[in-house]
């Protein structure tokens, strides 16, 4: 069909495009009891990491910090998603590693830097 319509009727106007939603943003907490609990030497700062992002998206699974990527998979669309690991974040591990508790902060996690399709 095109734009001059049918035989019989007018012209059907093209239907509009799906937008899709914008990206969701992922604000995570690091709070001053995984600090605290990390300095104690009962988790280390990647895992510090990784519990405060499960508590900003309780849905994801497999989540995996290090000093280059967050990465966690989706169990509703079985996709991996993988971001790159903010300087803050990347800060505050250099900081522990080399022995010095950071104070409580927060990051965003925006796009996505890479998306996997799982089978």
């Amino acid at each position: 069909m095109t734009d001059q319509g049918t035989l019989f009727g007018p012209i059907i106007p093209p239907r509009p495009k799906r937008r899709r939603a914008p990206p969701r943003q992922t604000t995570v907490t690091v709070d001053r009891e995984a600090i605290a609990a990390a300095a104690a030497g009962r988790i280390g700062g990647e895992p510090m990491i990784a519990d405060a992002v499960r508590a900003a998206r309780p849905d994801v699974r497999n989540v995996v910090v290090d000093l280059g990527t967050i990465r966690w998979t989706d169990p509703k669309s079985r996709r991996r998603v993988t971001f790159d690991t903010p300087a803050t974040v990347r800060e505050a591990l250099l900081g522990f590693a080399c022995g010095d508790a950071p104070e409580p902060f927060r990051f965003i996690l925006g796009r996505a830097a890479r998306v996997t399709h799982g089978d």
